[in-house]
């Protein structure tokens, strides 16, 4: 998250919109149900996962805190029902012109069912900002981040770590901020056999879109992350994963902010694979809405 830094942040009236929409996205992309794409979602990233830092003289690091409460709306009593509380932290500190460390980590707490604490993997990294410039308001930055298996999903798999990199491209129509940022990511197992016996995920590619919008006080944002992996024998997946969100805030003081996200996610398979699998952008069975406060410093 942090990995695009200040090209996307630029577009937004504060460091709070993308860090009020990672607390429900969270829990979203734990639902995500296939290899090609959970793995490369690692729960951080987001629209949002990605935190932008705005290159400032005077700001040498900073950070934020979000919590927020997510569910499916199902009835307590629906065996679907899901609930949790999210939280998620992160810092960053920028230390040269246009180059910023950042860390990142969160966890979830589900409320029933199979009721426990749930830490996602944290993330240390890289990111130089202002690569290239195009146009009036175009940018594109680079950053490259590790994977600390914190996650009990990236234990039981026997992770290590996995490198990330991303290129993100940024640019503002009508006073609405854009985003697009190609990711490819290397996962390094101990071993390339699960102990379920399925064979780990080697490589993962996904594309993030992003689009926002602030109207004084309040922000509008949209995202959409998909992607497919190649596991450790070279087989592609079958299909294409996909997850996005649709988040509304507001600011109501100056570090701290409250938003409502609707987030939903959902699987592609491809013709040739023997099934066209369809393509819901809203899926109700896996949509989660969420309710988050960010606080950032």
């Amino acid at each position: 998250m942090m990995s695009t830094l200040s090209t996307w942040k630029s577009y937004m009236r504060t460091k709070l919109l993308k860090q009020s929409a990672l607390s429900s996205f969270i829990f979203c992309t734990s639902a995500l149900v296939h290899d090609a794409f959970a793995e490369d979602t690692n729960k951080e990233e987001i629209p949002a996962e990605s935190t932008e830092i705005e290159q400032d003289s005077n700001l040498k690091w900073g950070g934020s805190l979000s919590l927020g409460y997510d569910s499916n709306l199902y009835s307590a009593s629906d065996y679907r029902s899901s609930r949790a509380i999210s939280f998620h932290g992160s810092l960053h500190l920028a230390f040269w012109e246009h180059y910023s460390l950042y860390s990142n980590t969160g966890g979830y707490r589900t409320l029933q069912n199979a009721e426990g604490f749930y830490s996602t993997d944290t993330v240390v990294g890289l990111s130089r900002s202002s690569l290239l410039t195009f146009g009036d308001t175009g940018r594109m930055s680079i950053s490259g981040q590790f994977s600390i298996p914190t996650s009990q999903a990236s234990q039981d798999s026997f992770l290590n770590t996995a490198f990330r990199i991303q290129t993100p491209f940024t640019f503002k129509l009508a006073d609405v901020g854009f985003l697009i940022a190609p990711r490819v990511r290397k996962n390094f197992h101990q071993y390339t056999t699960s102990p379920s016996g399925n064979v780990n995920i080697s490589w993962g590619l996904s594309l993030l879109l992003g689009a926002n919008y602030n109207y004084g006080d309040a922000f509008f944002s949209v995202s959409a992350l998909g992607g497919t992996s190649i596991n450790y024998n070279g087989r592609w997946a079958d299909g294409y994963s996909y997850g996005g969100n649709v988040s509304a805030g507001y600011n109501f003081l100056e570090d701290l902010s409250i938003s409502l996200t609707l987030a939903s996610s959902g699987v592609y398979t491809d013709a040739a694979q023997g099934t066209l699998g369809s393509f819901n952008l809203f899926d109700e069975a896996k949509a989660t809405y969420s309710l988050g406060m960010t606080y950032s410093f």
